[in-house]
């Protein structure tokens, strides 16, 4: 098969991650693989893998070049003569839905719905496709509750996948590990970790109000935030600096930026924490992938998370946005006993299982659109 991923750009993100896997899978099971976004540093590893990457606009949300980035699509298209197109976010969505219904192109689509953004008509695009991957039993109950005309056997559920083989705790650069807890002054401290793009919507805060709650009888606890802004949202990352320091935590929150090293920040790790509050997980790619480290995972208690975290044995779940749920966490995270915490990931989310089923849906709609 050819086949065409498209999504934004291939910087930071559990869904470029998941692109960049699935590119080389798809490579390596005979497939050609295409991938078109408006660039970023993971185009080399697409490159690298065996893969072709088309860079075109397809990020940007203005209405007023749409038509012509939509033009430059629907030609690119015409030259790959893909057989599945499989795109992963709105923007994408829209102009490959644009670009593929006009002048009788019509190749196969499938979509992946990556997160449970607010239902409405710009967020439908992503039931629109042929066939819709759901990453999570709360995604597919989303789209029954908002879009209940989408018709069941459309929908399709598989949850991400993680490369247990570059998340592997036999490979990990231990220089590495040992410089970074140097430069960051680590050394003896119990690490709570949140990994991922910062924005409002990952519940940062309520870690840093949780290691002030503990920060008289639990000196050594740390909580360490891996991940750049997200754009449009820099002023959130000021904003915890802020609030750190006026709990008096500032010297205990390390805010480190983005980090290419992300199995070895898990492996560093005492525990990863993922505190969303409003908007849940549709999946939690990092809370798998922490748990393929052996490192056990604090996250609360709603959307995909309830697919990967099994209370008291992978982790805790708390209530959303509590605080002292997750001080308590963290402090009954010192004494528990977790087992096997890779061994379940590789039974329930590898990503080779994710790309075997990704595969016999795009084979199962091609022979559908043949006949």
């Amino acid at each position: 098969m050819r086949i065409v991923q498209i999504l934004p750009a291939l910087n930071d993100g559990g869904v470029e991650r998941g692109v960049v896997d699935a590119n080389k899978r798809y490579v390596l099971a005979g497939h050609e693989s295409w991938v078109i976004s408006a660039g970023g540093y993971h185009v080399p590893s697409i490159l690298r893998d065996g893969g072709c990457h088309v860079e075109l606009s397809v990020k940007s949300k203005n209405p007023l070049t749409a038509p012509f980035r939509m033009w430059l699509l629907r030609r690119t298209l015409c030259q790959i003569r893909p057989d599945v197109i499989h795109f992963r976010s709105r923007v994408p969505g829209w102009l490959t839905l644009w670009a593929n219904n006009s002048r009788g192109l019509h190749f196969p689509m499938v979509s992946t719905l990556h997160g449970l953004n607010h239902p409405g008509l710009y967020s439908s695009v992503m039931v629109r496709a042929d066939r819709v991957i759901c990453v999570s039993t709360a995604g597919r109950m989303f789209v029954h509750k908002h879009y209940s005309w989408v018709p069941e056997d459309r929908l399709v559920t598989i949850p991400r996948g993680v490369d247990t083989e570059c998340f592997d705790p036999d490979k990990l650069d231990g220089d590495w590990i040992q410089e970074f807890r140097k430069a960051w002054r680590l050394e003896g401290k119990f690490i709570a970790a949140a990994v991922g793009r910062v924005s409002a919507l990952k519940g940062i805060d309520v870690l840093i109000r949780a290691v002030a709650e503990l920060k008289d009888e639990w000196p050594e606890l740390t909580a360490l935030v891996v991940g750049g802004s997200q754009k449009g949202q820099e002023h959130v990352f000021s904003e915890l600096q802020i609030l750190a320091k006026a709990l008096g935590v500032d010297a205990r929150v390390r805010f480190v930026g983005s980090q290419r090293k992300i199995p070895e920040i898990y492996a560093l790790a005492d525990v990863v924490c993922s505190c969303n509050v409003k908007k849940p997980e549709s999946f939690g790619r990092t809370i798998a992938e922490a748990l393929a480290m052996e490192t056990p995972v604090i996250a609360s208690a709603h959307g995909g998370v309830l697919d990967i975290i099994r209370d008291g044995q992978d982790g805790f779940l708390i209530p959303p946005g509590n605080v002292h749920a997750l001080a308590t966490a963290l402090k009954n995270t010192r004494t528990a006993t977790f087992q096997d915490l890779r061994k379940s990931i590789i039974r329930r989310f590898s990503v080779d299982k994710m790309v075997e089923t990704t595969l016999k849906v795009y084979g199962e709609l091609l022979a559908s659109h043949r006949r």
